[in-house]
């Protein structure tokens, strides 16, 4: 019983929390590196086991045209790049990749085989099948004789399935080889199909991951042989499903798929099935998560965005013929990360919950794409401190984001409906930036794996089954590995670091708790105006023998470093511990120019016990790898 008078109950309450108060504020995130924060303190309970970390987050995304990452020659990964894609293990691949899967034929990664020998100087090519490439002038072989990309050559017409007024053989190829089109009208010059579906599928099996793959919602092919958005929608639909059933459906199926409005015969399940095997790969792949679409609400889609209740009518013809020929399917929707946003075509209606509303029956999931923050360079330029200061408060208004499209996806789906979210892109986005290091940088290697960190921990709750990163390899300024084309080089950039880091968790979330100085931020784009946000962010976990631990903390801060204390409660550390880090002098910092400004160090901590003490440096990612004690709980 507390015997102090009722005044000096008070007196000393205020007193208790003044200094609370002092304690926990944090310096100005932009202060200068090298000074100190408030402490922090760090609790890890290791016998509070939470569930099973969810590896499905930690994916990437793959744009199949010119992504330089298939050598045809070794029908493989490239062997320069191998190691890195190797070493980085994501665990699900969403293909064909953003914009341009709204401008994607899938049919076209598969191509024909020749069924005669090719000459060297040929001008015919006859194929084993009839293709519809009317209009098209561009084409490669593929073949372990060409190069890495494929032997490249234009032709003058196609006449039933022979390829007329060929220029650029300059090799024999047998019968068998595969000839695939290079691009079509309505498509850019950058497109190739080098990298298809088979090829797809053969990356994540070898990785022992899974794919995610967005069908094209916005275009078709006209009669000229272009791509273009006036088609009829059966056509759209009919491919969607036929690339179901090349992908997952058995050879002996029967079902046909019907005629589309161009008149389009779209055979049967089995028909797509058998050209499956025939490229050899007799087994149905089984892929799971298939999207219709990519961002539709956006005015600057290819072809165009769509109205959200035009969409949502789309939808619900898209899955049901796509389930129609694998019902274990789940197909998702396209959302806007703003909850209650409107599309660029909608004036009154919200897309979210309108689309819920309408096409929620159908939906398993819905796509969200939360790029935070996303704005043009005016009033923060990307290098000033309110822009790094927003990214570093990016993450935390991204999940608040997602908790409140939680909550309209409650109040608007079907009663029994359990509609999950996928996060299949997420990044920065300075859109009006044209230097790399705007895009890549360790700001947003940071938000990253702060938005990972967020979704493992709490993604379950959110109802987040998946996510994958924008993007894992090629020319694009946001690419984790940058391939530069006029000097076939590649460059590993910060957002790599991060993310390899996170691969070294172990399997089981357990509990934390951080108590720790915190900062503000005011609006920058799509990153509200905001207090309270903590400087340090946490997440543990620990191997089914309960003998690995590790725990992963990010400094938010800009320019403090922040001692903590550490309590792991009863679990017994032995010393010294691992310990990997992502850091450097500014968040700013990149790899354009010097490749390991900023990378993963190694190194180890010798003054681990059940509680140390450990300051983390400004702007840090860093990981804890704790080896229980022999003879210990």
């Amino acid at each position: 019983m507390n015997t102090l008078p009722r005044r000096g109950r008070v007196f000393r309450q205020a007193l208790f929390v003044l200094c609370l108060t002092l304690a926990l504020v944090a310096p100005a995130p932009g202060a200068k590196a090298g000074q100190t924060a408030a402490s922090a303190t760090i609790t890890v309970n290791a016998a509070a086991r939470r569930h099973p970390l969810n590896k499905l987050i930690l994916g990437q995304n793959v744009l199949f045209a010119a992504n330089n990452l298939w050598n045809t020659r070794v029908d493989g990964v490239d062997p320069a790049v191998k190691p890195l894609i190797t070493g980085l293990a994501p665990t699900i691949i969403r293909f064909p990749g953003g914009t341009a899967s709204n401008i994607y034929l899938w049919e076209d990664g598969l191509g024909f085989r020749a069924a005669k020998a090719i000459q060297p100087f040929s001008t015919t090519i006859t194929l084993d099948g009839t293709p519809n490439w009317q209009g098209a002038r561009r084409a490669r072989i593929f073949d372990k004789r060409t190069g890495p990309l494929g032997a490249p050559f234009i032709f003058k017409k196609q006449q039933g399935n022979m390829l007329e007024g060929v220029v650029g053989i300059k090799n024999p190829y047998p019968a068998g080889v595969i000839v695939r089109l290079e691009d079509r009208s309505g498509q850019p010059d950058y497109f190739m199909n080098n990298y298809g579906i088979m090829e797809h599928m053969k990356f994540v099996a070898s990785l022992g991951a899974r794919a995610i793959i967005t069908v094209n919602y916005n275009t078709g092919l006209n009669k000229d042989g272009a791509i273009s958005p006036k088609v009829s929608l059966s056509q759209k639909i009919k491919r969607a499903a036929a690339w179901v059933a090349f992908v997952n459906g058995k050879p002996q199926d029967t079902r046909p798929l019907g005629t589309d409005g161009e008149g389009n015969n779209w055979q049967t399940v089995g028909y797509w099935a058998q050209k499956r095997v025939g490229l050899g790969h007799p087994a149905p792949y089984g892929v799971k998560y298939w999207e219709v679409g990519n961002e539709m609400y956006d005015r600057n889609n290819p072809g165009g965005c769509t109205p959200v209740r035009t969409y949502a009518q789309d939808f619900i013809a898209f899955a049901q013929a796509m389930k129609t020929v694998d019902p274990g399917i789940k197909v998702g929707a396209v959302g806007l990360t703003s909850p209650t946003g409107r599309g660029d075509a909608d004036f009154k209606e919200a897309w979210n919950p309108t689309l819920l509303r309408l096409a929620g029956k159908d939906m398993d999931f819905l796509v969200l794409h939360p790029y935070y923050p996303a704005a043009g360079a005016q009033p923060a330029p990307y290098q000033s401190q309110a822009w790094f200061r927003a990214v570093m408060a990016a993450a935390s208004q991204a999940l608040s984001d997602l908790q409140e499209i939680r909550k309209v996806i409650q109040e608007n789906s079907p009663p029994g409906q359990k509609i999950e979210m996928a996060v299949t892109e997420y990044g920065i986005w300075p859109s009006a930036a044209k230097d790399p290091r705007d895009w890549s940088n360790l700001a947003r290697a940071l938000y990253d794996a702060d938005l990972a960190m967020g979704l493992l921990k709490d993604g379950g709750a959110l109802g987040v089954s998946l996510a994958t990163s924008w993007i894992l390899h090629g020319a694009m300024p946001s690419a984790a590995i940058h391939y530069n084309w006029q000097m076939g080089t590649r460059t590993v950039r910060p957002q790599y670091y991060a993310m390899q880091l996170l691969q070294n968790l172990e399997p089981e979330l357990v509990a934390t708790q951080v108590a720790a100085p915190t900062f503000s931020v005011t609006r920058v784009g799509n990153v509200m105006a905001t207090t309270g946000i903590p400087l340090l962010g946490v997440l543990a976990s620990i191997s089914p023998d309960g003998r690995q631990l590790s725990l992963l903390v990010i400094n938010r801060s800009l320019g403090a470093s922040l001692p903590a204390t550490i309590n792991l409660g009863d679990y017994r550390p032995q010393a010294p511990a691992r310990i990997l880090k992502v850091t450097s002098a500014g968040l700013r910092d990149n790899n354009e120019d010097q490749s390991q400004t900023v990378t993963l160090t190694s190194g180890q901590i010798n003054n681990v016990a059940p509680q140390f003490t450990y300051t983390f440096p400004p702007h840090s990612l860093t990981l804890f790898k704790f080896q229980r004690t022999a003879g210990s709980n």
